[in-house]
């Protein structure tokens, strides 16, 4: 079993993988931030660091990239952590920005779908 640097936390469960086996990877999510499990992020692109989606930016974090797997706290520096990347994702238990559009998340969900992950 590999490490990949990401310490045990707790978390709410929320079943928010289906059925499809998942593709967990480990990644880091930028400082600022503290997200629960479930939360649709996005990827910067100059740093490859993830972060909450946001469908209005322009740095590569309106892309949907990825779903956290576990409660991360990044509020006071950037955090290892680990995130589903490929499967089904349930889409009742998803964490989405406040203030998204019905139009941005079907846009996010088509991204997602081209990631490889299937939003039920």
């Amino acid at each position: 079993m590999q490490e990949h640097g990401v310490t045990s936390k707790t978390y709410q469960d929320k079943p928010f993988i289906g059925d499809h086996p998942p593709v967990i990877l480990a990644g880091t999510l930028v400082s600022g931030q503290n997200l629960v499990h479930g939360t649709i992020v996005g990827k910067i692109t100059a740093s490859k660091k993830y972060t909450q989606l946001a469908p209005a930016s322009g740095d590569g974090s309106q892309v949907a990239a990825a779903v956290l797997v576990g409660d991360l706290d990044a509020s006071g520096g950037d955090e290892s952590g680990v995130f589903l990347e490929h499967g089904v994702a349930v889409d009742l238990y998803l964490t989405w920005p406040d203030g998204i559009t019905a139009l941005q998340k079907a846009t996010a969900i088509d991204q997602l779908q081209s990631a490889g992950i299937y939003v039920k």
